[in-house]
């Protein structure tokens, strides 16, 4: 899929985070917007997930993904979303969106089935997990994109439950385009 993309170098910001990420350490990235943070993680994300599969450990219960980025709006999720589904026609990666502005209807029927990637906003996600559609137990690396703005005030306490619902052996893989100071205070909080 790379190859008929046309992607042959790693960026700056995939060269220093692919290692650590194919590693499953948890990962702070920043880098400013247009850089290939998004392919960063989705890389690695496929790969431990496509080993998973490989290794025949299948996603059996519907509503439960392996990997999981939570976006602080819409477009970006969006955005994310082609990103994966642009490496996946090959494979038997599921990859679904519950994303703020769309319909309560769809994004329930997006988690009704078997899947290994959901891509999220804060609010949806926990519409659906608040009503049992959705359970994070089998997440195994956790992305928060943008994570200035996810760890920023307003969204803390559903950052927080988002880990905590999560395995504690979950990766945990923070990118932004900045790195406030309040940033590694929240850091430290989740």
């Amino acid at each position: 899929s790379l190859d008929e993309q046309g992607f042959t170098r790693p960026t700056d910001i995939q060269a220093r985070t692919l290692p650590e990420l194919l590693q499953g350490k948890p990962v702070v990235g920043v880098s400013e917007t247009g850089s290939g943070k998004t392919l960063a993680y989705v890389l690695p994300m496929l790969h431990q997930l496509k080993t998973l599969e490989l290794e025949g450990s299948l996603v059996s219960k519907p509503g439960r993904p392996r990997g999981l980025v939570l976006t602080p709006g819409r477009e970006l999720g969006e955005q994310v979303s082609k990103v994966f589904k642009s490496l996946t026609h090959g494979t038997r990666l599921r990859v679904r969106t519950v994303l703020g502005g769309t319909k309560k209807q769809i994004a329930r029927q997006n988690v009704t089935g078997n899947l290994e990637i959901l891509v999220a906003t804060p609010g949806r996600l926990t519409q659906l997990m608040d009503s049992g559609e959705l359970s994070l137990e089998d997440v195994r690396i956790l992305v928060f994109d943008e994570a200035d703005q996810l760890l920023d005030a307003g969204f803390l306490p559903t950052a927080r439950r988002v880990v905590q619902e999560c395995p504690h052996r979950v990766q945990l893989v923070l990118f932004s385009a900045t790195l406030p100071q309040s940033l590694d205070r929240a850091v430290k909080d989740i």
